[in-house]
């Protein structure tokens, strides 16, 4: 179904951009690498027709959101497209692979050193749209790009802009934690699973990083701010 839905739309033109390739396939839509017509290469984020409809005010935030962020570690949203059925964001095209690849592709293994590395950029970033006001609802191993040491944080569909009700800030802490488990398990060595152990219990972790991954999953008191994780990551995750 994948490859019907992407197949119909390649090397089509829509507006100034020609589509080369599939890049992804999301909730909201389908993901397209695409040229300019000045050879720029793009991403064209187009939604779906059904979602589109019932959804038309929630997909807004994303581009109202990305357009109040400036930062080279986020893709810029370049545009707006509506035209020939297709309908959708011109956003820039961060090179790099994601996490979600590079663990189940390429059966990648992060080092402590690249754990450590990835985490405390990654929650840099997170650092800087909570200080614009925007929790992002979605950092997952499909969402964060790797390039040569560089981290960035891609689709904010689901983005919204923080309040103490609906959308605090400490929806991404347990995402955030996810995440970190993924990468650890990634060099998890067992030669039969025991599913009565937990996460906790498997992986090689001190007291600390184990209280620290529980906090940012809501097992122990709950972390009030992204400031005190980026303080306990650095401390409990760093290579001596």
């Amino acid at each position: 179904m994948w490859a019907y839905k992407t197949k119909k739309y390649l090397g089509r033109q829509i507006g100034k951009y020609c589509v080369e390739a599939p890049a992804g396939q999301g909730r909201y839509g389908l993901c397209f690498i695409a040229r300019s017509d000045q050879g720029k290469k793009v991403i064209l984020k187009k939604f779906k027709p059904g979602l589109l409809k019932k959804n038309s005010e929630k997909n807004a935030f994303e581009a109202v959101i990305l357009s109040r962020l400036n930062d080279k570690r986020i893709p810029e949203l370049l545009g707006v497209l509506n035209e020939k059925g297709f309908y959708g964001f011109v956003l820039e095209l961060k090179n790099g692979s994601t996490v979600r690849d590079m663990l189940f592709r390429n059966k990648h293994e992060f080092s402590s050193e690249e754990i450590f590395n990835i985490g405390t950029r990654l929650i840099s970033i997170i650092k800087y749209i909570h200080e614009n006001g925007v929790v992002h609802r979605d950092i997952s191993i499909s969402n964060v790009l790797i390039d040569k040491g560089d981290v960035y944080l891609i689709d904010f569909g689901l983005a919204r802009f923080a309040d103490h009700n609906r959308y605090p800030y400490n929806l991404d802490f347990s995402y955030l934690g996810d995440f970190l488990i993924y990468l650890l398990y990634s060099s998890f060595k067992t030669k039969e699973k025991n599913k009565k152990l937990t996460w906790y219990m498997e992986l090689s972790l001190s007291a600390k990083q184990q209280l620290f991954l529980k906090r940012l999953l809501g097992l122990e008191l709950v972390y009030e701010n992204i400031y005190d994780i980026e303080a306990d990551f650095i401390e409990d995750f760093k290579v001596v």
